[in-house]
């Protein structure tokens, strides 16, 4: 990677974690609108769908950096009840709405365009997932970030959390989730590589 091309990356991740809602906002339906996430649109496969659907158990999901869509509609449709997807990008959402239709399951899933780091839930859940989205909330927000959303968990729910290169660069938000948190599973996922973490808020 030459400098050019690796200062414009360090630039975008900046901007991605750091800047404006309006900044952010721009920056993701560029990307969405220009293909760069397409690669997303179809993981069918992926490791934490099992995860998620045990923990789900038929109740309720918040996906919060929801992307083009691909959780609420690859999931078991019996996995759940119903399904919430946050995305900061208006085309991302566009897509999982469209998609959702296709699917036959707009009854079960609906999108908000908001800024996961500033979203306020509209009820509780049984689960809120961050899949592959944690990384883009400053890490001195994180913590502070995820008791506000703990207080949106039903008395049964938990967070699940999926963090690539968790041992080393993102290091940081696993120990602030150790620390923090109660981990009730942690598991590794290879497909893609990553360190799945379900917790949830200590109990006294």
């Amino acid at each position: 990677m030459n400098l050019a091309r690796k200062a414009r990356q360090v630039m975008r991740g900046m901007l991605q974690t750091y800047g404006t809602e309006s900044m952010k906002r721009s920056l993701w339906n560029t990307e969405f609108s220009g293909g760069r996430w397409n690669c997303l649109d179809s993981t069918p496969a992926d490791y934490i769908y099992p995860i998620l659907e045990r923990f789900a158990a038929g109740g309720t999901i918040l996906d919060l950096g929801c992307g083009s869509g691909s959780t609420g509609n690859e999931i078991n449709v019996a996995s759940y009840s119903h399904y919430t997807g946050v995305d900061i990008s208006d085309a991302a959402i566009e897509k999982a709405a469209a998609r959702t239709a296709q699917e036959g399951r707009a009854a079960k899933n609906d999108y908000d365009q908001s800024d996961i780091a500033r979203y306020e839930p509209k009820q509780k859940f049984d689960v809120i997932l961050f899949r592959d989205s944690l990384y883009y909330v400053p890490r001195g927000s994180v913590v502070a970030m995820l008791s506000r959303y703990a207080g949106h968990l039903t008395d049964r729910g938990v967070f699940v959390v999926r963090m690539a290169n968790a041992d080393e660069k993102y290091g940081a938000f696993v120990d602030a989730i150790d620390r923090n948190f109660e981990v009730v599973a942690r598991e590794r996922s290879t497909n893609p590589e990553a360190l799945v973490l379900v917790f949830r808020k200590k109990r006294s």
